[in-house]
């Protein structure tokens, strides 16, 4: 049992968009993709770039105070602007990607967050913002990948490791699903209810329709929440 008193809790979630390959030069599109014997290969090689902090950037950062559930979308825009959300509890607010990560990290200090909750944040959202800072020349005022892999539960449960008990198999009952199919089935509110899937982000962000991506991020963002209040309920046991 994770002992959750007194603790100061964020739920977060990234939404990344790759940076364009043909933009790379000749040598760097080669070294990406060397390992690829066909154009399909390429091709998935290049899809799959969208997952790593050195060929994509963080387009949007959700985060939810789970205890005073108030928070904000942060969004990369290099344009000053205001978005108005629908929620009075949530601020959305424009920055560049520098700036929502600097956000990201002193709001984590100023507030004093000793958990994090994730949804597979352990082997994405916690190294991608971190790497993404390194990149950036930021540095961050938490470091969310210390401990090994079984030893990170004291700041931070991450969902989809405690719902497949830390080691997830192809089949079974230990078989990891999305954010969305573990919603669904519990009865919380799918983050793809208004129709938007991840692989629309790119689409999304790039036509700046930033209140779609927003909303979007949080809805992930409160889902994970929600995820996470079921899971303490019924599953923080020793």
């Amino acid at each position: 049992m994770i002992d959750l008193t007194n603790k100061k809790i964020l739920a977060f979630d990234l939404e990344v968009v790759a940076f364009n390959f043909e933009n790379y030069d000749e040598d760097t599109q080669k070294y990406l993709t060397k390992y690829a014997k066909t154009d399909e290969e390429k091709q998935t090689v290049i899809e799959n770039l969208v997952f790593n902090p050195f060929t994509s950037q963080i387009v949007a950062i959700g985060m939810l105070d789970v205890v005073n559930e108030k928070g904000c979308v942060l969004i990369n825009s290099e344009e000053d602007i205001k978005i108005d959300s629908e929620k009075e509890n949530i601020n959305y607010i424009c920055k560049n990607e520098t700036g929502i990560i600097e956000t990201f990290w002193k709001t984590v200090k100023d507030k004093g967050y000793n958990l994090y909750v994730t949804f597979n944040g352990r082997e994405f959202d916690c190294p991608f913002i971190m790497l993404r800072s390194f990149i950036l020349g930021i540095k961050p005022s938490e470091n969310l990948m210390r401990g090994s892999d079984f030893t990170f539960k004291d700041y931070h449960i991450d969902l989809m490791k405690e719902l497949t008990f830390n080691r997830h198999s192809p089949t079974g009952a230990r078989r990891k699903f999305s954010l969305d199919f573990y919603c669904k089935q519990l009865g919380i509110e799918s983050p793809k209810v208004n129709g938007v899937q991840g692989d629309k982000v790119k689409e999304i962000y790039e036509s700046k329709q930033y209140k779609i991506l927003a909303d979007y991020c949080m809805g992930d963002v409160i889902a994970t929440t929600k995820l996470f209040n079921k899971w303490t309920e019924l599953l923080n046991i020793k």
